[in-house]
């Protein structure tokens, strides 16, 4: 018996080492945690606390926190008034809407703790959904799946806020046959002036050699820091075996730096869509393309990029049958991932099938299919989650350096709406047989990817009141939240 024990006792030391906490809280009246944001370059976790704002779907953020790898905590802010603040890509600027007159919809920004205002006026009619949104998979509130819980835009730095306008100074931009101008927007002073913008050759993009589209053709921009931003297009071949990715650096005076297309080409194998953030777009009311990051549908692919040493990973999904149109349906069959230098060149090509076809044949859309591509400790975490008449994750490792994959993991779950809750800090709607908590689907990739994650899950109580958890990578490891969602909160870090 005691051999028995002390077995027991030594795998119980060994499990644990493999997670720290990094913070346990419970809630407080009127000071409870409203969101969460991770920020790869400081490789910290963001807290945020606050209340809710009665009669509304937001919440007032008072004061923010960051936690290290070791739990050190470090004040960001405290006793502000924020609706729904977010870094900058720099990760040195906050920026929400005031507080204070929320109404108003001015909005507040936070850096070297101060804070300054700029009236929305003066962001009116510029359409900044083209930077997207920054880091979605590492910024939570709510469901994600309202206004109310998803961040600002990211078209700002430490310096400047960012939007685009046609040449009539209208948000609404058709790219085909507008002009486009630059609002460059000074956050110390409120000044703002236009720049406009040479576009880069439509030949390149439309023709009877390019695929078919419903929407029309449009772009999207990532900040570059403090120092530039990237004006992004992409073609797609008419027979779906060639995509450029054609990645134009700008200046913030509107001169063209560098021009970079990326090349992917498939042998016998056909691009087709996917859920994987890398730009959408929808029809306005009067049939003009409103611009990539608004509510709408899915692209071809989508690409990471080192900031270290500016090498690009572009991935998403391919099939073995050729879609009629761009958005056109066509049952996927595999994932591909091409890496490139920072010159353009083709370093390696890493093309795999996802064993799962029947699961694959269920799906009515390839929209459907959230893909990611997330760094992971020393390489990456291919993965795709599906919500079609059939619910999965499937995750695999891929190796940086090579592009071999390895781990290949697979998890089967069910999607039930009444498990969300509004307004709460974590609010998921998957569930499997582990009873009584709900998760997200990246929580399930976490789990199939590092097995201390669901050996832990399993090891929490099912008592009491129903847990929700929620998983971020990064390469730290995996980050996981777990809360009650009125009593107390948790976060952990899981490294290999």
């Amino acid at each position: 018996m005691k051999r028995i024990l002390l077995s027991i006792a030594l795998l119980s030391s060994i499990y644990l080492s493999a997670q720290t906490v990094i913070v346990e809280e419970k809630f407080e009246k009127k000071n409870e945690p409203v969101a969460f944001q991770y920020l790869p370059i400081s490789k910290k976790i963001v807290i945020y606390k606050g209340e809710s704002i009665s009669l509304t779907d937001f919440n007032l953020t008072k004061s923010g926190a960051s936690f290290d790898a070791n739990g050190k905590k470090d004040i960001l802010f405290e006793n502000e008034k924020f609706v729904k603040p977010t870094f900058s890509v720099t990760e040195k600027t906050i920026k929400g809407y005031d507080g204070v007159r929320f109404s108003s919809g001015d909005y507040k920004f936070y850096q070297n703790n101060s804070s300054s205002i700029i009236d929305d006026k003066i962001l009116d009619n510029i359409n900044s959904f083209y930077f997207g949104f920054y880091d979605m998979d590492n910024f939570l509130n709510h469901s994600g799946k309202s206004d109310a819980g998803k961040p600002l835009n990211a078209s700002f730095n430490d310096t400047y806020d960012f939007g685009f306008t046609d040449h009539k100074e209208r948000d609404d931009i058709d790219f085909t046959k507008d002009e486009i101008f630059l609002e460059v927007i000074e956050i110390k002073n409120n000044s703002k002036k236009r720049i406009q913008i040479i576009k880069p050759d439509l030949a390149l993009l439309t023709g009877d050699s390019f695929a078919k589209d419903q929407y029309k053709t449009t772009f999207n921009t990532r900040l570059n820091g403090n120092e530039n931003f990237d004006f992004i297009t992409k073609s797609v071949s008419s027979d779906f075996r060639t995509t450029i990715i054609y990645k134009s650096t700008y200046n913030f005076e509107g001169k063209l730096v560098k021009e970079l297309p990326l090349t992917l080409t498939l042998d016998n194998k056909f691009f087709t869509v996917s859920d994987n953030k890398g730009g959408y777009k929808y029809e306005s009311g009067d049939g003009r393309s409103k611009g990539f990051f608004s509510v709408g549908t899915s692209c071809i692919n989508n690409f990471l990029e080192d900031r270290a040493s500016g090498d690009i990973y572009v991935y998403g999904i391919f099939s073995d049958n050729a879609p009629k149109k761009i958005n056109g349906n066509c049952n996927p069959n595999g994932f591909y991932v091409f890496k490139f230098d920072k010159d353009g060149k083709k370093l390696w090509e890493s093309i795999n099938y996802i064993d799962g076809k029947e699961y694959f044949e269920k799906i009515k859309s390839n929209s459907y299919l959230s893909v990611n591509l997330f760094e992971y400790n020393k390489d990456f975490v291919f993965s795709v989650s599906v919500n079609s008449f059939t619910e999965f994750s499937y995750s695999t490792i891929v190796n940086k350096s090579t592009g071999s994959i390895s781990k290949i993991n697979f998890i089967e779950y069910n999607n039930a709406g009444n498990k969300a809750i509004n307004k709460a800090f974590v609010s998921n709607t998957y569930v499997n047989d582990i009873r009584n908590k709900v998760f997200s689907q990246i929580t399930f990739v976490a789990m199939i990817t590092n097995p201390d994650v669901l050996k832990y899950i399993n090891s929490v109580s099912d008592k009491g009141n129903r847990l929700y958890y929620e998983g971020i990578f990064s390469d730290q490891g995996i980050w996981l939240i777990e809360t009650d969602n009125k009593e107390y909160y948790k976060i952990l870090l899981f490294k290999d």
